[in-house]
């Protein structure tokens, strides 16, 4: 009888990305025919988590040589060559293991995870439901398909999957961020702030559920709300030159008829210049931003001078 271990492999796409790359676990001779076969790979499975992955690969394939159906020996040789980045050694291996044993969720999950590495999108996502098809509480490719979806701009069918993944697991910032943001763009307010607020009770510093909350209550024409998520926002990330923007048109939409604001107005803009000085994508909002800051100012003196004549 064959076990199943799941490793679990990080890496950084956009928004913060998730992969698991399965792996299969040590098997007991069960047969004269693959004696052997199984002996390299429980050999190539000790190397492999002593992190000698070469010396694991010659026993891989050793086992294969041995037993060329051997879809657990090609599962783990594809996850050391994804672990290295060599996404078409990894896809011939996963894709061997698929075309072997047309169920299983581990091989064509491994295989949608390599091809989106690939952006080989639409075999991406063949390849996850097809880990579906194969079994349906594989609830981490739901996760995988949210990914996908979200690179592709896909908002219903990312809130689609992040809601079922979020049914199972609760406790990953970032698939709850993922459907705020799905959400968000559908214009489901009320339930986007819900998981955004989910996502940053379990992960209080991350930048990007302050800013499309900030974005929501924008929207909502919510300025008080929109002010403090963008000003949470920056503590978190003091570099990001939209967040100061937004903090800014935020707090000055709010105070707008306040005499007793304009100093802090004109401080949020200098702060959003500063940093729009350090960002080559920002150049173009940097004349329009100075021109509104000597408005301001020259609106500040009217004040002083308006206030004087009052005494």
């Amino acid at each position: 009888m064959f076990m199943k271990k799941q490793i679990a492999g990080r890496n950084i796409l956009l928004v913060a990305v998730c992969l698991l790359i399965g792996l299969a676990f040590a098997v007991n001779a069960a047969s004269a025919d693959t004696e052997k076969a199984k002996e390299r790979f429980n050999t190539g499975l000790k190397l492999m988590q002593e992190g000698k992955d070469t010396l694991a690969m010659a026993e891989y394939n050793m086992a294969i040589k041995e037993d060329p159906e051997f879809v657990d020996a090609y599962i783990n040789l594809g996850s050391i060559y994804f672990n290295r980045n060599n996404y078409s050694e990894a896809e011939s291996n996963f894709k061997k293991a698929t075309e072997i044993d047309s169920k299983n969720p581990d091989a064509f999950a491994n295989l949608g995870r390599t091809y989106y590495k690939e952006k080989k999108y639409l075999e991406a996502e063949e390849a996850y439901k097809a880990a579906l098809s194969a079994k349906t509480g594989y609830y981490e490719t739901y996760k995988d398909l949210g990914l996908l979806y979200h690179k592709q701009k896909n908002w219903p069918a990312l809130a689609e999957n992040m809601m079922r993944y979020t049914e199972k697991v609760q406790d990953d910032y970032l698939s709850y961020y993922l459907l705020g943001l799905a959400l968000k763009n559908l214009k489901k307010y009320p339930d986007a702030i819900k998981a955004l607020n989910k996502s940053i009770e379990l992960k209080p510093d991350y930048f990007n559920s302050y800013s499309t909350l900030g974005q929501i209550y924008q929207n909502e024409d919510k300025q008080n709300e929109a002010y403090q998520a963008y000003k949470k926002a920056v503590e978190v990330k003091p570099s990001s030159f939209r967040a100061h923007y937004n903090l800014a048109i935020s707090y000055e939409t709010l105070y707008q008829d306040d005499s007793d604001k304009i100093d802090q107005v004109i401080a949020y803009w200098n702060r959003f210049l500063k940093e729009a000085k350090n960002n080559p994508k920002a150049k173009d909002l940097i004349p329009g931003t100075e021109s509104h800051i000597k408005d301001l100012k020259e609106l500040k003196a009217h004040y002083e001078e308006e206030k004087a004549s009052k005494f």
